[in-house]
């Protein structure tokens, strides 16, 4: 019996022994474990703010379609159109004449008049119902009577119209009577209302 404990005791003794290194070694890796993570950097918190944002870059200008720049552009005046019709001395239609000419001769400070005159041609005649009418421009150097010469200073006839304009030249020398001119010739058919512009050059002595 003894000798059974004894062989049992060695025996136990030998497994306790063995079960203590077992434990004495886990326990010292457990140890050099905590021991290294305790050694090791801690990691870098990670940023929580947002990084700033580069402010956006203003728009590009915005460039005028050809259409467009072409609009905004003033139109340039165009060199093939027509002018306003130059005042003349007298005009030659077919339904008509008309003529402004002197009367008699101008004296410096003296009164004159010029005449205007509308001749039908037939089969047109003068137009006895209708307002004639000359508007005259003022002119530098010359007195007018009325700038509107109307009916009281009109005298109608089967074929002619005559207007007489009363002026005044204040100085010697040449002097231009000018103004529109409102006229009607008739036929068995129609009445044809009319307007000219009319200039007329003369000396005062």
């Amino acid at each position: 019996m003894a000798r059974l404990l004894s062989v049992s005791g060695s025996s136990l003794g030998s497994g306790f022994v063995r079960l203590v290194t077992l434990g004495s070694l886990s326990a010292l890796s457990a140890l050099s474990a905590l021991s290294a993570c305790k050694n090791q950097t801690p990691p870098a918190a990670e940023a929580t703010a947002t990084e700033p944002v580069s402010p956006a870059a203003p728009p590009a200008p915005a460039v005028a379609s050809a259409p467009a720049a072409a609009a905004l552009t003033p139109a340039a005046a165009d060199p093939t159109a027509p002018s306003a019709a130059a005042a003349a001395s007298n005009y030659s239609e077919a339904p008509f004449d008309v003529v402004i000419q002197p009367k008699g001769t101008y004296t410096s400070g003296q009164a004159g008049v010029v005449e205007v005159v509308v001749t039908a041609k037939p089969p047109f005649h003068a137009n006895d119902k209708y307002p004639y009418k000359f508007k005259l421009n003022e002119a530098p150097g010359l007195k007018l009577a009325n700038l509107v010469v109307d009916k009281d200073a009109v005298k109608v006839e089967k074929m002619r119209a005559t207007l007489s304009v009363a002026l005044t030249p204040e100085s010697v020398g040449k002097h231009t009577v000018s103004g529109k001119l409102f006229f009607s010739v008739c036929n068995v058919d129609q009445c044809l209302v009319e307007k000219r512009d009319l200039a007329l050059d003369f000396d005062a002595k």
